[in-house]
């Protein structure tokens, strides 16, 4: 009993760690995610979420790069939305001009937002 599943478990770790490997192989970018127009200006914390529909990776040194999410990635456009003129890392290889993202991670986590009543 205890040798299949010590087994099992060996399987198991045999076959998650070529995936963390190959995750950690992959270049991380550091930026935030801007809308294109605000890329260009450098414009961060007042960029208007009306241009969440066209998302790049604007990094510290002014360069700035489009990225792929949605369908056919494992980045959501709600995490894009969650992370608009956050400070992020992606993961993933630049192909094209374009970060081919297999993953995002949120680096800057702004306070939640409460009501008050006695606004009312």
């Amino acid at each position: 009993m205890i040798g299949k599943r010590l087994g099992k478990l060996l399987l198991a770790i045999g076959l998650l760690l070529p995936l963390t490997v190959m995750s950690n192989s992959l270049p991380t970018w550091e930026g935030w995610i801007v809308g294109q127009p605000c890329a260009s200006e450098f414009r961060v914390t007042d960029c208007p979420l009306r241009l969440v529909d066209d998302p790049v990776l604007l990094l510290e040194n002014g360069e700035a790069y489009p990225f792929q999410y949605g369908s056919g990635s494992s980045i959501r456009y709600q995490d894009i939305d969650e992370a608009y003129s956050k400070r992020v890392r992606l993961t993933g290889q630049l192909v094209d001009g374009v970060i081919q993202s297999v993953r995002l991670d949120l680096l800057e986590i702004s306070a939640d937002r409460t009501f008050f009543k006695g606004c009312l």
